[in-house]
């Protein structure tokens, strides 16, 4: 028994020692850097954290290379649809560490996360991916790559921060709130990278330096074209492009039966070498067919929303305030204050220096010359037009003026969305729309 043990670990060495390694051993990661619209310094302790995952990802030649492969095929796609939305394409490497852009990637969460961008189905079909026994668009690179991008632009307008979204995109909005919240962070001015880091901040670290440089460099690799279309089969793309079946169907996994649906128009991927290209798309334009992309304005209509019971959405900034009697914080997306205790609102212009009273009342919708209450957020910044949440049931006793301000909209925006003349014209049960 000792010595099969023995043997075996042999076998295991030699299996390790024989996998060939990236010969790199002694990367310098930057210490201090701007990316996705914040300074970034990294610690000592942080850099240790990093590198642990970095030297993981880099230790196998051939890993490392499938990746690379993988990153080359799909990212264009992804950085697509991420910069359409107004997403830095840096996320692209979030795809990476999602699902090591394996289509069929599943957790073991339950449900189960599955796809690129690890949706789960609730969440997927909140973000308008199609998900019934045929169709399965998280493991459609495109649909996947629009969704995420969705709900990445939504939390960043709530957070104000990439950083503070990508944390959302693992724990939550209201769990990266309560990170944040927790660990007294302030990004807005730069992004600190320590040990204590959230983990899944560190990996994304890891993956966007170990693979950044190598992307896009090998441009004899094999490439994806997308086919906007429906109503045909598999069989039939195959004629099409004179490619076999089984290789369409390996680059369409998203699609479990061979008939393509007629119910809207979906991405199906062709693979090509780069000098097939232009002979390729020609024969293909016949059968393509026009998308109705949705505009930056219709990312927030979704019906579903995560944190619609947590309104007004309060993030402090742990920004240090001059005066002891309010903090600061983004309150719905917005800039506000928050007071500690009672203010007059000649004492809280005064002390904030740059806001005058007529801006404070039209922010805020103050009458006369009202106290400021404690425990209260004043906003100190004009408010939006729309925000990302889809309605509100009116229950009794509130107003539109009081959703107004609950939500972080602007008054008359929300009266002309929801075709109202007068704050009267809302009734208890009507649907307050705010997009």
């Amino acid at each position: 028994m000792k010595t099969s043990k023995k043997l075996f670990c042999i076998i295991l060495l030699s299996i390790f020692f024989t996998q060939p390694l990236l010969a790199n051993p002694e990367v310098s990661l930057p210490s201090s850097f701007n990316l996705m619209g914040s300074k970034v310094v990294v610690t000592q302790g942080g850099m240790e954290k990093i590198m642990a995952k970095y030297n993981s990802l880099t230790r196998s030649q051939k890993h490392y290379d499938i990746l690379l492969e993988r990153c080359n095929t799909y990212f264009p796609y992804i950085a697509r649809e991420l910069q359409t939305r107004g997403v830095p394409e840096e996320f692209k490497y979030l795809a990476l560490q999602e699902s090591l852009l394996d289509g069929n990637a599943i957790s073991n969460a339950t449900p189960p996360a599955v796809g690129f961008w690890q949706f789960k189905d609730f969440t997927a079909e909140e973000r308008g991916m199609i998900i019934n026994r045929t169709v399965d668009e998280r493991k459609n690179v495109v649909a996947a790559s629009i969704g995420a991008a969705d709900y990445l632009s939504k939390n960043h307008y709530y957070l104000g921060n990439w950083f503070y979204a990508m944390i959302s995109y693992h724990d939550g909005l209201t769990g990266a709130k309560n990170h944040i919240k927790k660990n007294k962070l302030n990004y807005y001015s730069q992004v600190t990278i320590n040990e204590k880091t959230h983990p899944y901040v560190l990996h994304y670290l890891a993956h966007y330096f170990a693979f950044k440089d190598k992307v896009g460099k090998d441009q004899n690799h094999m490439v994806l074209i997308e086919l906007p279309t429906s109503g045909y089969s598999l069989s039939q793309v195959s004629k099409f492009t004179g490619q076999p079946l089984n290789i369409i169907s390996s680059n369409n996994i998203w699609l479990s039966g061979s008939y393509i649906p007629e119910d809207k128009v979906y991405s199906v991927m062709i693979e090509a070498k780069p000098d097939e290209i232009n002979q390729l798309v020609a024969k293909l334009s016949p059968y393509a067919k026009t998308r109705k992309t949705r505009a930056r304005s219709a990312i927030f209509q979704f019906y579903a929303d995560s944190i619609q019971d947590d309104y007004p959405f309060v993030l402090p900034t742990h920004t240090e305030s001059d005066n002891s009697k309010y903090d600061f914080a983004i309150v719905n997306g917005v800039k506000a204050v928050i007071l500690k205790e009672e203010m007059t609102q000649k004492e809280l212009i005064k002390s904030l220096g740059s806001i005058s009273k007529g801006k404070l009342k039209k922010y805020n919708y103050i009458k006369g010359k009202d106290k400021l209450l404690k425990d209260t957020h004043y906003y100190i910044e004009p408010l939006p037009t729309s925000i990302p949440v889809s309605y509100h049931v009116l229950k009794e006793g509130e107003s539109l003026n009081y959703i107004a301000i609950k939500y972080g909209i602007d008054l008359n925006a929300l009266k002309k969305i929801n075709e109202m003349s007068k704050e009267s014209d809302a009734k208890v049960g009507d649907k307050i729309y705010f997009n």
